[in-house]
């Protein structure tokens, strides 16, 4: 503590904004005059994150001593600087009770969905002039699973609902975590065509259910709307009649779809088309096309000669081709627009019939996860921290971890999947791979090659590896029933060990795991 009273105000506030606002307030709050003043500076206070996590790094309540200091202490007197607040359900009627927030004009809403939160939205609630009055910034984030017990009641959509309660909104961001089923939640149905439905909202983020929902939101009713990021569960012909009428607002478009659509060309393209005024455009999709590839040539006749005003394309894109019609196919010859940097191309051709191409665009920033097979070429990817590798029909050997140890440099989690046995595992020793960042590893339907291969430091070193996801069966014979010398190494750092099983563990197995204990 010392070391930190000596530190100038400015870099003292530069390295409070890198942590928690929890671990600061809670560390620092009543040590001495000079702190309690800074802590209070309005810089560091216009936006504080009152959230926790747990031992899982999931979001979860504040402890009641923690949540007792904020709101009877600490709250009341800087509730004046605050402009953002970052909440969970269950503190937040306490955290909003203990002051007035005259300058609160945003919200930030995690885990938000149960049904023992709805007595913050209705009529009767105290906070409702505070939501429809100050609050034009809103972010709701709901859990997958919570989602049969959202806000809403069965026979309401939760878009209308939100939109009835905030109707100052000017930016509006809602992401349904593990999004992987169809909501009739999330549509913009009948109840969403009120004049009142998000009139004044200007930047939408939004999880929706049909490409229905999206075609409604770009109907006109939204009249300011200039940024539009949209995530369709899934993308099938369109039932919605809308004319095509040329939308002249839109600066900023997103557009992803996990699930595989055959309507890129008849209605994903015309929609595009559609926005002669767009600057930023992102497509995240994978498609169903006959015979030929999305690539370079594709974008620059169907892309950019549609979009003039178009300055910055970013895109992930997977193909399906039941058949291919280029031969001697030469893909980067195609990627030579300036509005993209550089863009990976490649090609998984099915034994069994057709192919798949995988391209994405550099800088990679879509996801949060990029996945790759094993003909993936290698690029300069060091802004990505998550990777998972999946294969259906070819293995992964060792000069293929050295292509993806040098691609991402920076990797901190890894997944592999892949039932392919190694081809070559007696050549893996020409050379050792270091993934020195990497924290998390995961082993999904994996043939045992792949654990053997990452645990044995005679093929790759692991020397922060804290998280591992494998089978328990598999792990014994890695390790040689927790006996094995050259997998000590990998595993001295693991704190956690995830099976699906339910076993009691040996003393050996805690002896070679000593951090577990």
């Amino acid at each position: 503590m010392a070391y930190i009273e000596d530190l100038p105000d400015e870099l003292l506030i530069m390295i409070w904004n890198k942590l928690n606002n929890l671990d600061v307030f809670y560390s620092f709050i009543g040590v001495n005059k000079r702190f309690d003043k800074l802590i209070r500076d309005i810089n560091y206070t216009r936006s504080i994150q009152l959230i926790d996590k747990d031992s899982n790094h999931k979001y979860c309540s504040l402890s009641d001593p923690l949540l007792n200091k904020l709101c009877s202490y600490f709250l009341p007197q800087i509730h004046e600087n605050i402009e953002c607040l970052t909440l969970e359900p269950y503190s937040m009627e306490r955290i909003l009770c203990a002051a007035q927030y005259p300058h609160l004009y945003k919200l930030i809403l995690v885990n938000f969905g149960h049904q023992s939160t709805r007595h913050y939205f209705i009529d009767q609630s105290p906070f409702l002039n505070l939501f429809k009055q100050n609050i034009t910034h809103l972010n709701v984030s709901i859990d997958d699973s919570k989602l049969k017990l959202l806000l809403v009641n069965d026979n309401e959509n939760l878009y209308a609902f939100i939109s009835s309660i905030f109707t100052s909104l000017i930016d509006f961001t809602f992401t349904c975590h593990g999004f992987w089923r169809r909501y009739a939640h999330l549509t913009i149905d009948n109840s969403c065509q009120t004049n009142s439905f998000l009139q004044n909202v200007v930047n939408l983020c939004i999880d929706v259910d049909t490409l229905d929902d999206c075609l409604r939101l770009l109907d006109g009713r939204l009249i300011y709307l200039r940024k539009l990021i949209v995530n369709i569960y899934k993308i099938t012909s369109a039932t919605f009649d809308i004319d095509n009428k040329t939308l002249l607002n839109i600066r900023c478009f997103s557009l992803t779809s996990s699930k595989s659509t055959s309507e890129y060309d008849n209605s994903i393209l015309p929609l595009v088309h559609r926005m002669i005024y767009l600057e930023k455009l992102t497509l995240c999709l994978s498609v169903h096309r006959i015979s030929t590839f999305i690539d370079g040539f594709h974008f620059k006749n169907e892309i950019f000669r549609h979009l003039p005003q178009l300055l910055t394309f970013d895109f992930e894109i997977t193909t399906f081709v039941e058949s291919i019609e280029q031969t001697n196919y030469e893909s980067e010859n195609t990627f030579i627009d300036t509005r993209y940097n550089q863009a990976i191309f490649y090609i998984d051709c099915d034994p069994y019939g057709g192919a798949r191409s995988h391209l994405f665009s550099l800088p990679y920033t879509i996801n949060e996860t990029l996945h790759l097979s094993s003909n993936f070429p290698g690029a300069s990817l060091s802004n990505v921290r998550s990777l998972t590798l999946i294969d259906m029909h070819y293995s992964f050997e060792h000069q293929f971890f050295i292509k993806i140890a040098q691609s991402f440099p920076y990797l901190t989690d890894l997944c592999i999947c892949n039932q392919e046995p190694q081809q070559y595992k007696q050549l893996n020793q020409s050379s050792i791979i270091e993934f020195p960042y990497l924290n998390n590893l995961t082993f999904i339907l994996s043939h045992i090659d792949y654990p053997e291969h990452f645990l044995v430091d005679k093929n790759i070193i692991l020397p922060h590896l804290i998280y591992l996801v494998i089978s328990y069966e598999h792990l014994k014979i890695v390790t040689e029933n927790f006996t094995r010398d050259t997998t000590r190494r990998n595993c001295a750092q693991l704190n956690c060990i995830c099976v699906n099983e339910s076993i009691v563990h040996s003393e050996s197995f805690y002896q070679y795991f000593p951090s577990l204990k």
